[in-house]
Formats: structure tokens, C-alpha cells, sequence
């Protein structure tokens, strides 16, 4: 064997074994969605995320993690909903947190604004459809991504940045008035 092969092989050899540790922490860091069965403080931020990308921050108003969406949430899901909406919703966020840990390769939390919209967008496809199939149904349960739209939408329309911020706000009522002309650039009224 020539000398200047034998270092080359040595080197290469060398430089695997040092490599070969680092690969194995790089996977030891992959995110592992949590199998819930229960929602709890903790999830606060993931629920702040979602929240935020249904309702986000615009020039003019902050967006659902500024009105601590993810509390509200939980406060609804632990004392308003029934019991079979809890487990539709629960099991909705445990899906979506393992779509995105599939999809991303992290949490939820942790992707970009257009890698949230973009897995939320299938999702609402997928929750239309669901109603669809549904539609003739008595009796139907909603879809979780339902359930999670209208606590954003009520949540964030109910605080204090949504009624103020996101609507134009007249503290003091005034006359009754049936026609006001209407401008494209005007929020709506909070009443």
C-alpha cells in the first residue's frame, strides 16, 4: 500500500468516527409529539400558535396570541364543552401536532408562519369535507378544526384587543341610525 493511500484512509476513517456521535445526538434531538389526554398549561402555547395563525397580527391590530387565546381555550375546553366535544377536540390537537411533527419534522410551535397556514388550509379542506359527508346526518358531531375556529373567532371577538383593536369601538351608545353608508376600508362595529 502506497503511504500517501494509507493517510487518506486513515483520515477518512478518523473523521467517520468522529462524525458517527454527532449523527446520533442529531436524532436524539427529533421532535416526538406528545400523546395527550388531557389539555393543560402546558399546551397554552401550541394553542397560542394555532390561534395565531387562524387570527394573525395585521398593521392595525395585534392578532389571537396577543389576547391569550390559548388560556381561553383551555378555560372553554375544561369547563363549557361536553364531554364528547372535549375528546373531538383533543384528539384534533393531538393529530395536529403529530401532522406537523411528520409534515415539519418539529412542533407546530416551532415551523414558519407559511408552514403553519399551509397545514391548517388542509386541514379546514379536510373539516369542509367532513361537513359535507355529514350534511345529512340527524345528529353529527363537529369536526375538531371547527371547534378550534370558533373558540379563536369568539375568544379573540370577546377580548379586550378585539372589541377595541380589531373593531372600531363607541363606548357610549348612540342614536339609532338604519342606513350608514359603507366604506371598504371600515372595520366593523363592536356593539
Amino acid at each position: 500500500m502506497l503511504r500517501k493511500t494509507f493517510i487518506n484512509r486513515l483520515a477518512l476513517g478518523s473523521g467517520s468516527a468522529l462524525l458517527l456521535p454527532a449523527a446520533s445526538l442529531l436524532q436524539g434531538c427529533e421532535y416526538k409529539p406528545t400523546l395527550r389526554t388531557a389539555l393543560t398549561d402546558a399546551d397554552i402555547p401550541l394553542l397560542d400558535e394555532l390561534g395565531n395563525t387562524i387570527i394573525p397580527d395585521t398593521m392595525s391590530s395585534p392578532g389571537a396570541k396577543a389576547a391569550d387565546i390559548g388560556e381561553y381555550m383551555l378555560v372553554m375546553y375544561s369547563d363549557c364543552m361536553p364531554w364528547e366535544e372535549q375528546n373531538i377536540f383533543l384528539n384534533g390537537i393531538n393529530e395536529l401536532d403529530s401532522r406537523a411533527a411528520q409534515t415539519f419534522s418539529g412542533s407546530f410551535v416551532e415551523a414558519d408562519s407559511t408552514q403553519k397556514l399551509e397545514l391548517l388550509e388542509v386541514v379546514q379542506t379536510e373539516a369542509t369535507a367532513y361537513q359535507l359527508k355529514m350534511e345529512k346526518e340527524e345528529k353529527t358531531l363537529p369536526h375538531y378544526f371547527d371547534l378550534l375556529k370558533g373558540l379563536t373567532i369568539s375568544g379573540y371577538f370577546s377580548s379586550e384587543i378585539g372589541m377595541t383593536q380589531a373593531r372600531n369601538y363607541l363606548p357610549l351608545p348612540g342614536k339609532f341610525e338604519a342606513y350608514i353608508p359603507y366604506d371598504q376600508d371600515n372595520k366593523p362595529w363592536a356593539t
